[in-house]
């Protein structure tokens, strides 16, 4: 797989968040996404206590769809061998701009999505806790 395809699907799957009804998001996001698509970020880690997977992958994608419809994709790299994209994105929060980076792998035969890593700092997104670390 060259470069430029696995980068037009990346882009592909940050256009499905603009579908307008959450129906639209789950059909675009399905076109891109492998069937066996494994999520792994610091909110699905925190909801579910490990990577998502399958549908359930696919659900918590789509459930981002409000805050991803209007991220900037600030930088986007592919590997030399177009199996992985890496990135770097920023969207608004109702608690501010957050900052992602975002690692894409790609099946080279059918050219979907395989696993995808966010890391970003999610204490903005997370309910606060009470007890706070020592310094």
């Amino acid at each position: 797989m060259n470069p430029e395809d696995s980068l037009s699907v990346v882009q592909s799957y940050y256009k499905s968040f603009h579908a307008e009804r959450p129906a639209a998001v789950m059909h675009a996001l399905g076109m891109v996404l492998d069937d066996a698509f494994v999520l792994e970020s610091p909110l699905v880690e925190a909801q579910l206590g490990g990577p998502a997977s399958g549908r359930a992958a696919l659900a918590a994608a789509a459930g981002a769809a409000p805050f991803l419809k209007n991220a900037d994709i600030e930088l986007l790299y592919a590997t030399l061998d177009g199996i992985g994209v890496v990135a770097l994105i920023h969207f608004p929060s109702p608690a501010g701009v957050i900052v992602q980076s975002e690692h894409f792998d790609i099946d080279s035969r059918t050219r979907r999505i395989t696993r995808l890593r966010s890391y970003y700092d999610p204490r903005k997104l997370l309910p606060s806790s009470p007890v706070q670390p020592e310094l």
